[in-house]
């Protein structure tokens, strides 16, 4: 095996032009390779130097502020502030320096920001992308570097690289932990939906897969396609199960390449598919402080999300807006013992009950001191039975015995002969009280900021990063994909704040000029002559 060239930018400043040779002899010296952090590691990694790279007879630095790229300029700053240590040890210290992880990951993520996954386009992003190139310092990593160095460290990203970063996005917009929004999606996931099985196939597939491992035991391929077979009979089985055990009727359906993934509705009328549920919580400046993704679930993240969001504060939540999606009994049992302030509307609208052609259990007041339940139409349900615990189901009461006789209301509540039945459990006393908190005014304005916090993150990562589908199969390689997309976004709400710093100081500095005007008395003639005065302003503004 041969290992590829190396392609290096070349450096020098300005050609000869008798010989065409570079002028500066010594130009090669930026592209030395140079060590790791830690003066005790012999680990050596091809880093360039960014302003060592220049346009003609223009620095790249000077070229990318003479167009007004900030983006470029914003990313390296805050990449240059992580340790990258834990990157660096993963490498051997002896043969060719590899690339150094600061510039590759930086390669990743400014790709990512641009809407660009593909790792053959991430490779032709380095070699024609000059904001790139200041980002990376000049490298072109080919596509499978590219691959191995993502495979390489994936625990890493998803996991310190992701709160780290994340911290020092808080930091630069000024911003923390302690409300935070969450929502999720439904993303297609990477299998195709038209070979899809039942159980009866996934078991005949797997027989066949079983027949051709005993037949060639000492071929790999034939252990894997067994190892595939096998998960998918799992899934398909449990899936079946679940459907049962929830009185769904049909049989479930699994991907043979992908089974991890499950058919659900998808967004924006795309039908059903296969696909995973991601998450975030994000705070008042819309930087994600955490995220996580399931198959089918959104709420039995939460609890995950706020440990990730509290590693990386320092600090625990004190108030959370959720939408109806997670008004159940985990989410609010998770908030009590977190004491966290838990903002949830039941319905679409904060303080109305879930829309439905039937009257639904929101609709029912419960009198705690009479122990009944007082249905639309005024009239009560009584107590008339009561279930224990046990490992399939809950504790719970019994409402009913109401005269729904000629009630004009009854097409509207219930088919029953026997009436309306009302179901109660535990946790319906903290629902009840999360409805009465939902209806107060201040309760409604507060919520009313979850929209604005959350939604927007998914909006961009569909629309500008281009994550209407997962390129990466099974449920790990889905997080740490998922987990990529993030990353730059965070960077990309970095990049906003520092667009936001420049334009409130120009702001300032334009109110100062037109209010107070400190040098007309010296030099009035700045006030006659328009073009000198903004000429001035501008000198100022970049000097801030």
């Amino acid at each position: 095996m041969t290992a590829r060239p190396q392609i290096k930018i070349n450096t020098a400043p300005q050609l000869d032009i008798f010989s065409g040779a570079a002028s500066s002899p010594d130009h090669k010296k930026h592209d030395k390779p140079k060590g790791s952090g830690n003066k005790t590691d012999k680990r050596r990694f091809v880093a360039p130097n960014p302003n060592a790279i220049t346009l003609g007879n223009s620095n790249l630095k000077e070229h990318l502020e003479l167009t007004g790229q900030k983006t470029p300029f914003t990313v390296a700053s805050l990449l240059d502030e992580q340790d990258w240590s834990d990157f660096e040890q993963r490498y051997a210290s002896e043969g060719r320096p590899p690339y150094s992880p600061r510039n590759m990951m930086g390669l990743i993520l400014y790709g990512i920001m641009q809407g660009i996954t593909s790792l053959r386009t991430l490779e032709r992003l380095a070699r024609v992308d000059l904001g790139c190139m200041w980002v990376t310092g000049g490298i072109f990593p080919d596509h499978a570097i590219i691959g191995r160095f993502i495979n390489m460290h994936s625990k890493s990203m998803a996991g310190a690289f992701f709160e780290s970063l994340t911290r020092a996005v808080l930091k630069k917009t000024n911003s923390d932990g302690s409300c935070l929004a969450g929502d999720g999606t439904v993303i297609e996931a990477a299998c195709s939906s038209y070979n899809l099985m039942k159980q009866e196939a996934a078991q005949q597939a797997h027989e066949t897969a079983q027949k051709q491992a005993d037949n060639h035991p000492d071929c790999p391929e034939n252990k894997k396609k067994l190892e595939m077979a096998s998960s998918t009979l799992e899934a398909v089985i449990e899936r079946n199960e679940k459907r049962k055990k929830n009185g769904k009727s049909g049989s479930a359906v699994v991907s043979p390449t992908e089974p991890e993934a499950v058919v659900q509705k998808m967004k924006r009328g795309r039908g059903y598919t296969t696909g995973y549920k991601p998450s975030v919580l994000a705070n008042n400046k819309r930087v994600v402080l955490a995220q996580a993704v399931d198959p089918t679930n959104e709420t039995t993240v939460v609890s995950p999300m706020l440990d990730q969001s509290m590693q990386i504060t320092g600090k625990p939540v004190d108030e959370m807006l959720l939408d109806a999606g997670y008004f159940n009994d985990e989410v609010i049992s998770t908030s009590l013992e977190r004491d966290i302030s838990l903002l949830c509307p039941e319905g679409k609208e904060p303080g109305k009950p879930k829309e439905s052609k039937k009257f639904q259990k929101g609709h029912f007041y419960y009198d705690e001191t009479n122990d009944v339940y007082r249905c639309p139409a005024g009239k009560e349900l009584v107590l008339i039975g009561q279930i224990k615990g046990s490992i399939r189901t809950k504790e719970q009461k019994i409402y009913g015995n109401g005269p729904c006789e000629g009630c004009p209301l009854k097409d509207q509540c219930t088919t029953n002969k026997k009436g309306r039945r009302i179901k109660r459990y535990a946790m319906d006393d903290a629902k009840d009280a999360l409805r009465q908190v939902m209806q107060h005014p201040k309760a409604k304005k507060s919520f009313s900021k979850r929209k604005a916090m959350v939604e927007p993150v998914f909006a961009y990562l569909r629309d500008i990063q281009g994550l209407n589908r997962f390129r990466r199969k099974g449920l790990e390689k889905v997080k740490l994909e998922f987990g990529l997309h993030l990353l730059a976004y965070n960077l990309s709400r970095a990049v906003k704040a520092s667009f936001h710093a420049i334009f409130r100081y120009n702001r300032i500095l334009w109110l100062y000029f037109e209010r107070y005007r400190p040098f007309d008395r010296k030099w009035g003639s700045w006030e006659r002559d328009p073009v000198k005065r903004h000429s001035l302003q501008r000198k100022v503004l970049h000097w801030v």
